[in-house]
């Protein structure tokens, strides 16, 4: 991985985390209500790469189609897993999870393949990751149903990392791609949450529609960043490289969260950045 591609994928990564650290709830609020406002900014946010990028080679189109879908779902299980757990808790394990199920999809799917020291990268970087939540799973726990959001939304990570990794490349126009993206997630995220939570989204809407803009721009600029390097590096690499994102979340969740990071995460650090390394020799 070029490194110019790894710095835009930290920072892409570092997008991410923030986010996620406004739909928990910085601010206050219902995490999923908040998760379906950041959607819809996103697609606010995207009407400038539509009308730069235009529309994406059709070869893309059944990609993108399935992609909307699959992130309606995304951010419905984001929103209901922070409900009952900490951003310390349930965002570690479920990005972390998901760097070696794309990249083993992706290569029995996709036929793409790494050197030994790439999927070596993968494989500590995912360690790490895991190990990072670990201290505050174990203070905090996650109930049944709490774990099995968790395991889903990690498949859906799996799904949609795949699928537009592949379907940003049949574009020929990733800024198209990720214009009509946004926008198709939030205008099919927000109504639906609309239609669950009514009072919830309209109290939310109307006192804290800045956040949801913000969230939007940051989940924007995250996926559009994440799925531009995926045409310059492979989809596995790139995908592990942006789950750094949990140390970023970490670091987010004890500043503003108030919650601790014990030894075990600092284990996971390290493995995060010798995962890292790795990645870039590979």
């Amino acid at each position: 991985m070029p490194g110019y591609v790894l710095a835009a994928v930290l920072l892409a990564a570092l997008l991410h985390a923030s986010w996620n650290a406004l739909a928990k709830g910085v601010a206050g609020g219902d995490p999923l209500v908040r998760a379906a406002l950041i959607a819809a900014g996103g697609g606010i946010a995207a009407l400038p790469l539509i009308a730069y990028g235009g529309l994406p080679a059709s070869a893309s189109w059944p990609n993108l189609a399935a992609s909307i879908l699959i992130h309606v779902v995304y951010f419905v299980l984001v929103g209901m897993t922070l409900r009952g757990a900490d951003l310390g808790v349930v965002y570690p394990l479920t990005r972390g999870s998901a760097p070696l199920g794309a990249a083993v999809v992706g290569y029995l799917t996709l036929g793409e393949a790494m050197p030994a020291t790439g999927w070596a990268g993968v494989l500590v970087l995912g360690v790490g990751i895991i190990t990072l939540g670990s201290d505050a799973l174990r203070r905090r726990g996650l109930d049944v149903n709490g774990a099995a959001l968790v395991a889903l939304n990690a498949s859906i990570i799996v799904a949609y990392t795949l699928v537009d990794g592949a379907g940003v490349r049949l574009s020929g126009n990733p800024a198209a791609y990720v214009g009509w993206l946004m926008l198709g997630q939030g205008l099919g995220v927000l109504p639906l949450v609309a239609a669950l939570q009514p009072d919830a989204t309209r109290r939310e809407m109307r006192e804290r529609w800045r956040f949801g803009f913000a969230g939007g721009a940051m989940l924007t600029g995250s996926y559009g960043i994440a799925l531009w390097a995926m045409t310059k590096a492979p989809i596995a690499a790139v995908s592990a490289a942006r789950e750094t994102s949990v140390l970023f979340a970490a670091i987010i969740g004890a500043v503003f969260l108030g919650e601790r990071l014990g030894w075990p995460g600092y284990a996971g650090a390290a493995l995060i950045g010798t995962g890292l390394m790795l990645l870039r020799l590979s």
